[in-house]
Parts: C-alpha cells; sequence; structure tokens
C-alpha cells in the first residue's frame, strides 16, 4: 500500500513539476530556442520539448506537430538523434512543419546516424562483427527499442536528407563538425564515436530563408 501510495505521489509530483515549467516557458515571448525529442538532456536557454515526460522536459508536446507552437515562433530548432525515430513518409511532413514554425532566417541543426559513415566503419571493422558476442549493430541501425519510441524506422545520408530538407524549401544545407560541440560543453548522440573512435552521426545545418520557397 505504501508503494502505491508512494507512486502516485511521484506520479502528482512530476505533474506539479510540469506544469510549472509549462507556466515559466508560457511567460516567456517567442522567438523560441527549441530542444526537440529532448529525452534526458536538457539545455540551459532552449526550450526542451519530448513526447514524454522526462528529468529535462519543459513542454510535452509531440515533435512531428508542434501543436504549441504558432508558426514563426521559433528562431532555432535542434533536433539530435530523432528523425530517424520516424517513417519514411512522415519525415517530409516534419521537416515542413518545422520549416512552418522557424521565423525566416532561423537556423534548423538535425543529427541523425549516417548510413555512409555506419557503411564504411562496419566494412572496416569486418572482424569485430563476426566475432561471436559482437552484435551487427542492432541497436546503431534499429534503435534501443527501450520503449515504443525508441524504434529507428529510417535511415539518412547527406544526398538524401539534403534532398529532403531543399524539398521542404530550407537552403544552405551543409555539415556542420562534431566537435566542438556548437552548444559549449554538451554531451548527446551528435558525438558518438564508440567503439571505433570514428563519428556516426551527419549533424546538418540549414536555414529558413528569408523569402522562401513555401513563403
Amino acid at each position: 500500500m505504501k508503494k502505491i501510495l508512494r507512486s502516485a505521489f511521484s506520479a502528482m509530483y512530476r505533474k506539479y513539476q510540469n506544469w510549472q515549467r509549462r507556466d515559466a516557458f508560457l511567460k516567456v515571448s517567442p522567438p523560441y530556442r527549441l530542444h526537440l525529442g529532448c529525452g534526458n538532456i536538457r539545455i540551459t536557454g532552449f526550450c526542451n520539448v519530448d513526447v514524454v515526460e522526462t528529468i529535462a522536459t519543459d513542454i510535452i508536446d509531440d515533435v512531428k506537430t508542434l501543436q504549441l507552437f504558432p508558426a514563426e515562433s521559433a528562431s532555432e530548432i535542434y533536433a539530435c538523434h530523432v528523425l530517424e525515430h520516424f517513417s519514411h513518409e512522415d519525415i517530409p511532413r516534419i521537416l515542413k512543419r518545422w520549416y512552418e514554425v522557424l521565423q525566416p532566417g532561423g537556423c534548423l541543426r538535425i543529427s541523425v546516424p549516417d548510413t555512409d559513415r555506419i557503411v564504411k566503419i562496419y566494412s572496416n571493422n569486418w572482424k569485430h562483427f563476426q566475432t561471436p558476442g559482437n552484435s551487427p549493430w542492432i541497436g546503431l541501425i534499429y534503435g534501443g527499442q527501450s520503449s515504443p519510441y525508441d524504434y529507428h524506422k529510417t535511415g539518412f545520408n547527406f544526398c538524401w536528407l539534403k534532398y529532403l530538407l531543399e524539398s521542404c524549401g530550407f537552403s544552405d544545407c551543409r555539415e556542420y563538425p562534431h566537435e566542438p560541440h556548437f552548444i559549449n560543453g554538451l554531451q548527446d548522440g551528435s558525438l558518438a564515436k564508440e567503439p571505433f573512435g570514428e563519428y556516426l552521426s551527419l549533424n546538418m545545418f540549414t536555414i529558413k530563408p528569408q523569402k522562401g520557397i513555401n513563403q
């Protein structure tokens, strides 16, 4: 009985904390800096958004639709290892929605597992993956699968992601360096390079032009 009560109290307290965070956020005027799919990583100065409540979440919202964010309300969007968790069909709609939420001149940074890098690293370490006990990188390729949100459903390389972004109206698509992280001191999936010491992510920077094709 005590365990049930503690669990219920903890759930109520988490909801209270979330309401406090949301109230604090709503007092802030746009433009916002959005950290989408934040998980347990909180970035100071950003509104940390996730579909589930975590220790880092400021706002609970579906990053596919961003229903709580008006058009042109964000100056910057950062999404690290998020897009691969959605289907091929979802990706264009998601990118178009992020385009809408960004202000003209606003920037989008995306980090995803890079299929080109993964293939090359896998090939160069073929013997490792033929050794019993070493999985064929199923976590990296298919996701950790620890929850319904932790499955990888699609993949990207620079050419494909650039094409998708430009199709939605984004411009100036380019890779940005892994290190140093563009946010000083932050450690997240964009810096992943284990176990072979080679970066695994594609880190893409792009902007919504002042006069984009969708405006």
